[in-house]
């Protein structure tokens, strides 16, 4: 059984024991109507987390982990120490690492506050111990694209050409490269934008909601300017105006331009419609500092439009 029932998600018999299967469907119907937009991808990370944590019971535990009133804070040991061993065995990123880990506390916590550990619940005598601490929580990993961002003057080359962009491809290209440059946010970030991802802090001002897939964190909050809250909201009403008919909560932000009748697939890639556009622009050009005879010269030097 899988969590509903159709191909790309992690199976419930991925956790194989069965006190532990059971208090996950629990959890997964207790937890996704609370949900934005009843997105399941969170519930499918999550079960993946737990299936970790189930192979670890199954793998390291003499009777495979099948009595919950058996686990205890060394299961949870052998746990955290066999993702620090994937992680350096190169066999996940240090990204999921945290994110499972992370996963993992949370849900274990919740089968408490679900009753789930006490009389008659299915994990009955879960030890109080079979629990991750603070301390089990392994480091954040640094940003490996960091410093990766485009010089200003081409910056301002490519922002005053939006316009030839929007000629060249269409309306949700050109509203993803505004977002890609206002938000800085990785492409799979934007393309997946759920139509209400606009909301507002308490002060009024807009915040942006995205998912980080990459790290597993769903439903972040990004502060951004006005402009880029009021590029989201024409961008909001064209969606609306060509999908009337279809629920605002199931609609993406950039629907897919064809194969899309309900605007609830996602836009893809954005990459060859921008290296066409790039392509097209006049040389852009970048200001270095030299020193010649002991004096700082400015030359303009040709930026490799490749990067």
């Amino acid at each position: 059984m899988s969590v509903f029932g159709h191909t790309g998600v992690v199976p419930f018999t991925a956790i194989t024991q069965k006190p532990l299967r059971e208090a996950m469907k629990i959890w997964v119907y207790d937890d996704l109507p609370r949900r934005r937009n009843k997105n399941a991808d969170h519930a499918r990370a999550i079960i993946a987390a737990v299936a970790m944590l189930s192979e670890s019971l199954r793998l390291q535990r003499p009777d495979r982990g099948e009595v919950p009133e058996l686990w205890g804070r060394a299961d949870i040991v052998a746990y955290c120490n066999r993702m620090g061993h994937l992680t350096a065995a190169g066999k996940q990123s240090a990204s999921r690492r945290l994110a499972y880990t992370r996963f993992v506390r949370r849900v274990l916590l919740r089968f408490r506050t679900l009753g789930l550990a006490g009389p008659g619940g299915v994990l009955e005598g879960m030890p109080v111990g079979f629990a991750i601490w603070p301390e089990d929580m392994p480091d954040e990993p640094e940003d490996a694209e960091a410093g990766r961002d485009l010089p200003e003057a081409v910056m301002r080359v490519l922002c005053s050409h939006l316009d030839r962009l929007e000629e060249m491809s269409n309306t949700e290209t050109r509203v993803a490269t505004e977002l890609l440059i206002d938000t800085g946010r990785r492409p799979d970030e934007i393309y997946t934008m759920a139509w209400d991802c606009l909301e507002s802090d308490p002060d009024g001002s807009p915040v942006l909601v995205y998912d980080n897939h990459k790290a597993y964190r769903l439903g972040r909050r990004l502060p951004i300017g006005g402009e880029t809250a009021e590029v989201i909201r024409r961008q909001q009403q064209r969606v609306r105006d060509r999908f009337p008919n279809t629920e605002p909560a199931r609609l993406k932000l950039l629907p897919r331009p064809r194969t899309n009748p309900e605007g609830t697939k996602t836009y893809k890639d954005i990459a060859v419609a921008h290296r066409t556009w790039v392509a097209s622009l006049p040389d852009l050009v970048v200001p270095v500092i030299t020193t010649e005879a002991g004096t700082p010269v400015t030359h303009l030097v040709p930026f490799d439009k490749g990067y």
